[in-house]
């Protein structure tokens, strides 16, 4: 039975990644936190909500706790939260909702279009998703522009794999 004066191990683990994002990277405040995860749900996600899991008042539902990891990756720039993190914290169907979510969301995403999302690792299609994202949010720049950019990106991260697999060759003849 959980303890309703402290938060779950993995709402433990969420808050900590929220705070403390690595680097000299700032914390992520609770309100921006959960604005982003209302945003994200389209739905009631409020920082009350948000507010009282954190404090252990209210046992979170598996859709929350995958809002709120989605949320802080989000503000954080990277995933600072994998779903993996949430199956060692005792809650696989949250993780597995997560890698749902993640998936879904490469697969909406025209410019992702050529990636196998089932392949593709959580944390690669996340980081992919937010830097296309930031392309996408940038002020003053054309729509060709924001879109030679995702280009160029994505054009790197191809040549990236495709000079590790050749490395890969090399070292399989020796």
């Amino acid at each position: 039975m959980a303890d309703l004066n402290q938060p779950s191990e993995v709402v433990q683990y969420l808050i900590d990644r929220r705070k403390n994002p690595g680097g000299l990277k700032r914390g992520i405040p609770t309100r921006a936190a959960a604005a982003r995860a209302k945003e994200l749900a389209r739905e009631a996600m409020s920082e009350p909500t948000w507010r009282r899991i954190e404090s252990g008042e209210r046992i979170p539902e598996d859709r929350e706790l995958v809002l709120m990891a989605a949320a802080i990756n989000d503000l954080a720039g990277e995933p600072l939260v994998t779903p993996d993190d949430l199956y060692e914290r005792s809650r696989p169907m949250a993780a597995e909702l997560f890698r749902e979510w993640i998936r879904e969301r490469t697969a909406a995403d025209p410019a992702l279009a050529d990636i196998d999302p089932k392949l593709a690792p959580d944390s690669l299609q996340q980081i992919l998703q937010k830097m296309l994202g930031e392309i996408r949010a940038l002020r003053g720049v054309t729509a060709a522009e924001k879109a030679e950019m995702e280009k160029i990106l994505l054009s790197n991260v191809e040549s990236t794999l495709k000079a590790y697999g050749a490395q890969l060759r090399i070292f399989r003849r020796k």
